[in-house]
Parts: C-alpha cells; structure tokens; sequence
C-alpha cells in the first residue's frame, strides 16, 4: 500500500523557454556516475542527505535563476527518519546542491554545479513493508520543487506603495527580503523621477471597462518588465549566489574549449529579424514630432508607429533611446547536448567554445566564443530501489545535459515571460496650499523651474505624501479658470510614473443648497466672511437670481425676481 502527502500545494509559476525545454527532452542521455551533495534547511536545523539516496534530480538554470525538482530516500529502518516532522511542517525550507562528476576527472577537477534554493511546492510518499511485522515504513520518498529565492519570494509579492522625488533603485532595494543580495549598478534605475507608483496586485481597484481585466502582475513580473523596457539585464551569480541587475552583461567567465567527444549533437538558430521601421510619433501639440529610427534590415513600406505624448523634449529623446537599442539585431544561439558531465565550469555566464584545432575549421561555430545562458540537467538513477547505494555518496545515472549560449560579442538580455501590470490604480486625495490661513479657501500653483509647468500640491493620505500634479484645463471650457483649493478632495488615477485627477469628489463649505429650492450655485472667495455668491434658486416656483458680494460685515447684493430688481449694498451691525 502506498499513500501520498502533499503538502504546502500553492499554485507557482516557474519560469522556462518552451522550446529549450523541448529540446532536452529530445537530447540524447548518457550514463554517469555523479557525487550530489545535498542538505536542507529547516528553521535552523540542517538535515544531510545522501547523494546515493537521490534518485531524481532536474535542474533548469538560467540567467536570471533556475528552478527544478528534487526526489530522494529517507531510511526509517535501523534509525528513526529525523527529517520526517520538519518536513511536514510550514517552515520555509532551504537547498542547498551540488552535482560533479566522479570519475576521470582532470588534474584540475571543475567545481561542482552549486545552487542555494527555497521549496515552493514538496510530496512524501510512504510504502508499507507487509511482509514484515507491524507493517512498517522502511523508507520514505520526498519529493521538491525549488526555486531561486528572488523567484519563489518575489512572485508571491504585491506591494502598493508611493515614492516621490526618488529612483527605481530605491524602490526595488525596499522590495529585497534579507534571504538573499541584490545588486544594481543600472544607469536608467538611478534618475531622480517625481513620481514612482507601484501597485501591484489590485484587483479590486480597476475599471469594469477593462473588460474583466485584473492586475495579476507580482513585483517579480513587475522587475522583469521594468529591466526589459529599459534594455537591461537580471543576473543571477552561479559562484556567489547573489544578483544583480545592470546597463551590460557582466564578465564573461572564460573557461577550456569542449573537446568533440564531449558533444552529442550541436544546432544552431537564428531569431526572426525585425523588418519594419519604427516611426516616434510625439503627439503633442506644440511639440509634435515623426521621427523614423534607423533599421538597415526593414522592408520598404513597412512601419511600426508609436504614438507618444511627451511635452518635455527630455521625455521624448529618452524613450527614442530606449527604442533604438531594441533594433539591435540579436545573433546565433548553439545548442549543445553533452555525453557526459562537462569537464569545465559550465553554468549561465560561462564561456562556451569547441576547440577548433581538434573539431575543425569549417564548422559554423569554429572560432566562435558563446555565452552560456540556459543549462539544462536531467539526471536519474539507473536503480532506484530505495536500498539502491543507500547512504553512499555517489550513484550511477541516466543523464541527460543541454546548454543554450548565444555570441559573447551579441548581448542578449534573455529574461523569462512575465505579465504585464496594469494601471491605473484608483486612490484619493486632498489639495494642499501654503497660501493665506489654513482656514482660507486659496488655491497654490507655484511654477516647476525644470519643466516650466505649474503643479498643485495634493496630500495622498493613504500613504502620507505629498505629490504633485500638473494644473491642467481638464474639462472645462478655456474660457474658465477655477484652480482648485485646500482640501478639495480628489479621486486621483495613479500610473507608474504620474499621476492625473480623475474627478473632485467633494463640494465646498457653502456650496451645496437645499433641495426644496432646486437651485445652482457658484462660490468665489477664501472664507464665509470674504466670498462672491452667484445663485439662481426657485422660491414659489418662482426664479430668483443673485449676485451676493460680502467682505465682514459689508455686503452688496444684485437681486432679480419677479416684478423686481434689488441693488443693495449695506454694512451689518
């Protein structure tokens, strides 16, 4: 009899190229004796487990980290299985692997293949021994999905939160847990903007016209977008287990040239080649602009136009920037499937090359230098009874192992699909003047000496800051002017990077008449005590119109209704 455990079953999107995937399944296998190192972290306490005792291990790495699968054998025969009551708990759980080869190995054995990894999803599988007394477990097999941390953390990470006059460096440092390092050395990440929102994760806060659209995006979506946007690259360090995000790729780590007998097979591909020319289209008014970007490989006739709307020439001559490095035509990729376990450092960010005094001149890959950027490890015991080599430190496997690499000298960002969030995202707000008393009704809309344009002052109470927002004409006939003042409150739209108002949400003190007089009202001024009335309400049925002017006690009224016209103008006592 056997029964199964799941436990800790959430749903997790582990990131892989279909195709390579594909492609390894197809790849030839090979048998392998490999040493596995393996020990897991459970709140503090670490538990070694044999390599011979694994009899499943499949590793996907990538550049920007990796995720794969873990299945082994616990004895809970001559000694009690001390993994067995952690294992089942709620801890977060840490891996820490290691697989190298075992035999002939060079004088300067490569270092072993090293991951530190967190469980994201785990199994146990019991069998009952009938034929011995009581019906005991004898053996256990667990069973893990791991993943880098970032992976596993970040897609699991909704934050909702408002910078102002800050960068993108300091937003995604805020987001790093302390289980893992993050470095960014990224030009575009370090420029000051006046507004950074992020909100992620708001399904409830979206328009119905988004055609049930919701924001599923997790800041691990959410960071592979930004980099990729801004022509970027998310690494992740195989020797320091660390990441790092940055304007180029890092260091290529030179390595020894495959030699023939190595490789199984090698293929090479090429991407699709973009072949229209892209035209920036600036749709402003007082700075429109058609500016083609330069694409020697597009067809005559066909274009990609991008509509823009950037009133500041800045803007626009950063994102043309941004648009002119994705034309980069991308080269070859070479995949290698290898008959054995490499003799060489051999993980993303690792030279790839085939020695071409041995394999030849007129290779398409001779005297190429390639950079790693996926491999692929499948590795299964060719006996995998439980009392199979138990306890020992290496076995014998069915392996299979492909790599990925493109052009050292082609940069290639290389990231997993994503989902894209979606803005805006709905919060309210409350003008801000620092003009006459804070019981007055002033508006204050202070110039920018960078852009030129004029800005409110709006208090975002929900996260206690201040921002602020272009005075726009908005709705309202040019012939108008009605700045709005303190403490008017707003719905505002919130994008990444700005901010509009939506609607004002209140009416002032005083506005606001009374039903029965079916009436309208228009209120200028800074107080009850210093204000200008315009209305036009019904008395009888009756329509009555006034203009009302009051300074303290004096007052001028304009009155007209029926059979009369009123000009007063009196001082109260």
């Amino acid at each position: 009899m056997k029964i199964d455990k799941v436990m800790n079953n959430n749903p997790q999107r582990f990131y892989h190229f279909a195709a390579d995937a594909r492609l390894l399944e197809e790849a030839p296998s090979c048998e392998e004796c490999l040493a596995i190192t393996l020990s897991l972290t459970i709140n503090g306490q670490v538990y070694q487990i044999p390599g011979a005792n694994v009899k499943e291990c499949s590793v996907s790495a990538f550049r920007f980290g990796f995720n794969g699968t873990l299945g082994f054998y616990a004895p809970d025969d001559q000694r009690p299985d001390q993994l067995l009551s952690a294992f089942t708990g709620a801890e977060l759980i840490t891996v820490d692997l290691a697989i190298t080869a075992v035999l002939n190995l060079p004088k300067q054995a490569p270092p072993a293949f090293a991951i530190k990894a967190l469980v994201s999803e785990k199994s146990l599988r019991e069998q009952a021994y009938r034929q011995v007394k009581g019906a005991p477990v004898l053996y256990r097999y667990y069973q893990i999905n791991f993943c880098d941390p970032a992976q596993l953390l970040w897609q699991q990470h909704y934050p909702s939160e408002l910078y102002v006059d800050d960068c993108m460096s300091t937003v995604i440092k805020a987001q790093v847990p302390a289980i893992f390092k993050l470095e960014i050395d990224f030009a575009p990440a370090d420029e000051v903007t006046p507004l950074i929102c992020l909100a992620l994760g708001n399904t409830e806060n979206l328009h119905t016209y988004r055609n049930g659209a919701s924001n599923q995006a997790s800041f691990y979506d959410f960071l592979l977008a930004y980099i990729l946007d801004n022509n970027g690259f998310f690494i992740y360090d195989y020797l320091n287990h660390t990441y790092r995000i940055s304007d180029k790729e890092p260091q290529l780590q030179t390595t020894t040239a495959f030699l023939p007998h190595q490789i199984a097979n090698i293929q090479h591909q090429w991407p699709a080649i973009k072949r229209s020319v892209t035209n920036l289209l600036n749709g402003t008014a007082d700075n429109c602009q058609n500016t083609p970007l330069v694409n020697p490989k597009a067809v005559d006739g066909i274009k990609h136009d991008l509509i823009l709307r950037h009133a500041i020439d800045e803007q626009f001559t950063q994102h043309k920037a941004r648009q002119e490095q994705k034309l980069a035509v991308a080269g070859a990729t070479i995949y290698l499937s290898l008959n054995q376990w490499p003799m060489k450092s051999c993980w993303p960010e690792c030279e790839v090359s085939l020695d071409p005094t041995v394999d030849g001149q007129h290779f398409v890959h001779a005297k190429q230098q390639y950079r790693c950027n996926s491999v692929y490890i499948d590795a299964r015991a060719l006996d995998s009874r439980p009392e199979k080599d138990v306890d020992l430190k290496f076995s014998q496997y069915q392996l299979r192992y492909r790599t990925v690499s493109h052009l050292a000298n082609n940069p290639q960002p290389h990231l997993p699909p994503h989902v894209l969030a979606h803005y805006p995202v709905y919060v309210e707000g409350l003008i801000v003047s620092e003009q006459g008393e804070q019981d007055e009704k002033t508006f204050d809309v202070p110039e920018n000496p960078d852009t030129g344009q004029f800005e409110y002052k709006v208090k975002i109470p929900l996260w206690d800051i201040t921002i602020k927002l272009v005075l726009e004409a908005d709705f309202l006939h040019s012939h108008f002017y009605f700045p709005l003042y303190r403490n008017t409150k707003l719905l505002l739209a919130f994008d990444l990077y700005q901010a509009h108002i939506v609607k004002v949400l209140n009416w002032g003190d005083g506005v606001q008449l009374p039903m029965a007089t079916q009436g309208n009202h228009i209120l200028f001024g800074k107080t009850s005590d210093d204000q200008t009335s315009v209305s036009h309400v019904y008395k009888d049925g009756k329509p009555i119109l006034a203009i009302k002017r009051t300074k303290q006690n004096d007052t001028e009224l304009v009155q007209m209704e029926e059979g009369s016209i009123i000009l007063q103008t009196c001082e109260d006592s």
